[in-house]
Parts: structure tokens; C-alpha cells; sequence
């Protein structure tokens, strides 16, 4: 089987805002998507959302820039291809972390629907179902997290992650409004998004330990290795890290020899594809290691990230963004969420029902 035909859509789901602000990500905001259609010689197509960044116009080349190396390939041939992609890529475009992965994501949709198997009974099922998580946008004071809060724990969704809006004062004060929202037990995160400093993060850290928060989320940049391994040292709350990291596998080993983290995080959008991904998590299992799937922002894209998640034994979590609405665009029928768990793919592929006519109304450009 060959790959005959790669078509890269360019789509702006929400208006055009302000970069500036946009970049923020405040609630209510549509960031651009791609979306990539990959089609063999024996007529199957298989399909992927990408990111979109701020004007996918601009993203959509990245991705063009991948589609000389996937033409002609077989698309079952995953190992291969990623493999030989990084020798293509070294020589010759250097492209950014998210170009590779929704081709490799299509080729698993196109090898699931060849045999007639969701992705994840294809890979190997270890999980029928995974609790669900929501992750806040960045809000403006401590009450509209609270209020947040509440409501998610209201319909049953099983926990909250908060992306807090800085400096670190109001932070703490976020943190602590939400933990007195929703009570001494609720299961709550914390991702900053790398806005701290060494010592900030420390203090912030042990005060978020005396909260009972699970995890602290890319306290520091990714990069900055030093840091991450003295709060790994230091701090009881486990840190998770790794979420924007080059190299797939090979670097977050780094990461775990040099104990920098105690939780890995991965996706198939930013980190390789569903191939990566899964190296990846095995390699943290094989560390004693939980490895944690981050959101990859709407919902087409988190069904590769729920295959994913359900083919690995050492994960504990499934993350969307919140308000869910947000970021649905795309399938007519939605990721299968009751009583607060994402429940397994039963069609072939992905399994995505997508709505096309949506699609075709928030395409700017067909590369």
C-alpha cells in the first residue's frame, strides 16, 4: 500500500482576534487547526487534525514541508518512517515539533480502518476507560476559578487542573480558592505553564503540597534541566514535565536519568504521532514511571490521544480543555464522556465521525 495523496487544509474555526491576546488563550477564543487527509492506493484515507497556532495559513506549510517524505511511503510501515524522518529532517528542514505527528496519526487511522480495528484494539487494549480531567484557561481572579471549579466538580467530571494567570502571589491565591471550592478531597493539578522562576517555583511548590494538589505542571521551562531536578529533589508533589521537549523518547530519557521529572508528559499531536507517544510511555513504565497524555486542544485530536491513553497501563488520567464547547469543533458525533470517564472508541480507526460541512466553512486555504 502506497500513499497516492496528502491534502492539507488550513481552517479558522473562530474570527480573527488580536494575536496578542489570543496568545493568552482566555476562555472563549478558537485557536486555527490543520487538518490533513492522507490517501492510498487502495482508497482508504486517513485523517488528523495538527496545530494551528495563531494563523494556520502559516502552520499548514510546516506540515507541507513533511508531505514529500510521506508520498509514496506505505503508511503501515510506522517504525520506518519515523525512523527514516529524522535522518530527512536533520538534512533538510529542521520542522517544528508538531509537523510530524498528525501524519503518523493518520497512518495509524488508515491501518486501523484497513483492519477493521479501533486504534487502540490494534496497538493493544490495557483500559476500557479513563477518568477525566479538565484543564482551565487562564482566567483573571481567584472567584472565576472557584466558580470554575464548582461547576466542573458539579457534572461529574473527575478533576481540575488550573493554569493560573501569574505572577506567583496570585497564583497561590488561585490555588488555595479552589481547593476551599470544591473541598479537602477533590483531585486538583497545577500547570503554570513555565512562568516561574527556581525559587518561585519552590515556594510555590511546598504550598501547593500543604493543598493536596496532585502534580505541578511545568513549573520552569522544559529546558532548564537544573532547575527541575533540584525541585524534583526538594519538593514531596510530584513535578511533570517534558510536554514540549524535541526528540520524542530519546530526549525524555534524559529527563528521567537525570531525574528531572517524575511524571513524563506526551501527546501524539506536539510528540511524534501515536508512535512516539507510546515509546515514550514505555519507556517511563519501564522507570516505574506514571506517564501523563497532555490535551491536544480539540477533540478529533484527543481521539488519537485516547487511543493512545488506552494502550498503555501507565497512565491515570485523560485532559481536555474546558469549557468542552470550545473545542468540539470537527466531529459530528462527540468523544463518548459519561459519569466522568472517556469510554473506548468502538469503530475502526479513530473511529472520528467528522462534520465536514463545518470544516469546509472554516477553511482559508487547501495546500
Amino acid at each position: 500500500m502506497k500513499i497516492t495523496e496528502v491534502e492539507i487544509r488550513a481552517c479558522r474555526p473562530g474570527a480573527l482576534g488580536d494575536a496578542v491576546e489570543d496568545a493568552r488563550l482566555p476562555g472563549g477564543t478558537a485557536p486555527d487547526i490543520v487538518v490533513i487527509s492522507m490517501t492510498t492506493d487502495e482508497g482508504i484515507t486517513g485523517i488528523s487534525f495538527g496545530s494551528g497556532g495563531l494563523d494556520s495559513r502559516i502552520t499548514a506549510r510546516a506540515f507541507a514541508q513533511v508531505r514529500p517524505f510521506f508520498l509514496g511511503r506505505d503508511p503501515l510501515a510506522r517504525e520506518k518512517n519515523a525512523h527514516e524522518f529524522r535522518w530527512f529532517d536533520r538534512r533538510w528542514n529542521h520542522s517544528p515539533i508538531y509537523a510530524f505527528g498528525p501524519f503518523d496519526i493518520a497512518s495509524w487511522d488508515i491501518a486501523g480502518l484497513r483492519a477493521g480495528l479501533p486504534v487502540h484494539e490494534l496497538i493493544g487494549t490495557a483500559a476500557d476507560r479513563l477518568p477525566v480531567y479538565v484543564s482551565s484557561m487562564f482566567l483573571s481572579t481567584p472567584a472565576e476559578y472557584a466558580a470554575q471549579a464548582v461547576e466542573v466538580k458539579a457534572r461529574g467530571i473527575r478533576g481540575y487542573k488550573v493554569h493560573p494567570p501569574g505572577p506567583a502571589a496570585l497564583d497561590l491565591e488561585v490555588y488555595a480558592a479552589v481547593r476551599d471550592a470544591v473541598g479537602p478531597d477533590f483531585p486538583l493539578m497545577a500547570d503554570p505553564v513555565a512562568t516561574h522562576s527556581y525559587e518561585e517555583a519552590l515556594r510555590v511548590g511546598r504550598v501547593l503540597e500543604s493543598l493536596g494538589y496532585l502534580w505541578f505542571e511545568e513549573p520552569v521551562y522544559d529546558y532548564d534541566l537544573e532547575s527541575l531536578r533540584k525541585l524534583t529533589a526538594k519538593l514531596d508533589i510530584p513535578i511533570a514535565g517534558t510536554e514540549t521537549i524535541a526528540g520524542g523518547s530519546h530526549l525524555t530519557a534524559q529527563f528521567i536519568a537525570s531525574r528531572a521529572v517524575d511524571i513524563v508528559r506526551t501527546d501524539p499531536s506536539w510528540r511524534g504521532g501515536i508512535t512516539s507517544a507510546l515509546k515514550t510511555a514505555h519507556l517511563a513504565e519501564a522507570f516505574g514511571m506514571s506517564c501523563e497524555l497532555h490535551t491536544a486542544l480539540y477533540h478529533p485530536l484527543e481521539l488519537a490521544n485516547l487511543h493512545t491513553a488506552l494502550s498503555i497501563s501507565n497512565t491515570g488520567w485523560f485532559e481536555l480543555l474546558y469549557p468542552l464547547d470550545d473545542f468540539d469543533f470537527g466531529l459530528t458525533v462527540p468523544l463518548d464522556i459519561r459519569d466522568g470517564y472517556a469510554y473506548a472508541p468502538t469503530a475502526p480507526g479513530l473511529g472520528a465521525v467528522y462534520d465536514w460541512d463545518a470544516i469546509d466553512d472554516a477553511t482559508v486555504e487547501i495546500i
